[in-house]
């Protein structure tokens, strides 16, 4: 599929920022928030572009025991921490800057994304996904039946992955019930969009109703393990795993633009689509690349 429009990211740079072990976004209380594959939070000021705090989320005593995944609930900053008892989530005051809460539940290394609706945090640990009450930090687990590496979550829907047992999974967010399941190749990554499900698949982006059923395939696009997938209120964004950036439309399901590095080094990362701006981090590289939308 080739989009409408092209673009640099020389054209589209506003800044690249030095944060050692980039990876994971969120955006919550006026900044964003950079979660480091060195069990770090560091805090962006979209002002000014410039590092305004961090915070060491792990405290185990093996460096090399660290995980993944950050997100909000749209007033607080939620993030992975290790301990040496186990994977908690974090919960933290982005006015105080201060950790306000911690949660065992025994996250999932690889769950990248901490997707939030009405009633809570969504976590994946075991087969099981857990939803963490965003004020008292109760934990509420609903049965999956496969272990899942990967959460989506908008509304009232909840979608879980599996790229080992190639399942897809949907799920109430109101009362944690499996409402759909379907098989598709090795999903990964997924975002909803309006009454639709976008899957990264090993055989490219797939995208499904909410019973699951495909709606439409594009072979051609992929965000892999090196990549990333989020969704707007009017678009979805596909970062590759090279930093090739594809803007699709969902009224019309056609990829309108790709925005692509030319000379950067870009590697494995995540993605952000806030404060008027595409985010993206390069892990390998140690950067923060904000670039404008148009």
């Amino acid at each position: 599929m080739s989009p409408t429009r092209t673009a640099s990211y020389s054209a589209r740079t506003q800044t690249v920022i030095a944060i050692e072990n980039a990876d994971g976004l969120t955006a919550a209380g006026g900044a964003l928030w950079v979660k480091t594959d060195d069990g770090r939070v560091v805090r962006i000021d979209p002002a000014t572009n410039r590092t305004t705090g961090e915070l060491k989320l792990d405290t185990n005593s093996d460096p090399s025991d660290y995980c993944q995944g950050i997100g909000t609930d749209q007033a607080a900053v939620w993030a992975c921490a290790t301990t040496d008892q186990g994977t908690d989530v974090v919960k933290i005051d982005p006015a105080s800057r201060r950790i306000v809460r911690r949660v065992a539940v025994g996250k999932v290394f690889d769950q990248l994304a901490l997707p939030s609706t009405a009633r809570g945090l969504w976590v994946l640990s075991g087969s099981d996904v857990n939803l963490v009450d965003q004020v008292t930090g109760r934990v509420t687990k609903y049965p999956l039946g496969v272990r899942c590496l990967q959460l989506a979550a908008s509304g009232e829907l909840v979608v879980a992955t599996s790229s080992t047992e190639n399942a897809v999974i949907a799920l109430d967010a109101g009362n944690g019930s499996v409402i759909a399941r379907t098989t598709l190749p090795a999903p990964r990554l997924a975002a909803v969009s309006g009454s639709d499900i976008w899957v990264d698949t090993s055989d490219g982006l797939v995208r499904l109703s909410r019973e699951l059923s495909v709606k439409a395939k594009y072979p051609s696009l992929g965000a892999g393990v090196g990549g990333d997938l989020v969704a707007t209120p009017d678009a979805v964004w596909l970062r590759a795993g090279n930093g090739i950036i594809t803007r699709l439309d969902p009224s019309t399901g056609q990829a309108v633009e790709q925005v692509a590095p030319d000379g950067q080094q870009i590697t494995a990362g995540s993605m952000l689509i806030a404060y008027d701006s595409i985010w993206t981090t390069s892990g390998d590289e140690g950067t923060l690349t904000r670039l404008r939308l148009s």
